[in-house]
């Protein structure tokens, strides 16, 4: 029984994956504005189909790019931005005194 929930599961995702959403709903859902969306068409980081002047995007799509652009971190670079946000902050704190 879990194995056919499973597998049902799996089957339902991977039908919304070829969904198709317009760029509104794009914009909405990853919070960026219409002028980011555009440049990403524009530098071929995320593919789309037209109809008319409305332009659209699978679900799919908008995935590989979030997979695609996301930013693998380490322990390095997070004790990096600490230090960056404390040095950021005492220099606030300089200026106003």
């Amino acid at each position: 029984m879990d194995e056919f929930i499973r597998k049902a599961k799996l089957e339902q995702q991977s039908s919304l994956d070829d969904d198709w959403v317009d760029g509104q709903a794009v914009c909405e859902y990853l919070c960026i504005c219409d002028k980011t969306l555009q440049r990403l068409r524009s530098a071929g980081k995320i593919t789309y189909s037209t109809i008319g002047n409305k332009y659209y995007y699978q679900i799919a799509e908008i995935k590989r790019c979030l997979r695609a652009h996301t930013i693998k971190s380490s322990e390095e670079m997070l004790q990096n931005l600490i230090a960056h946000k404390r040095n950021s902050k005492m220099k606030a704190s300089a200026n106003v005194q």
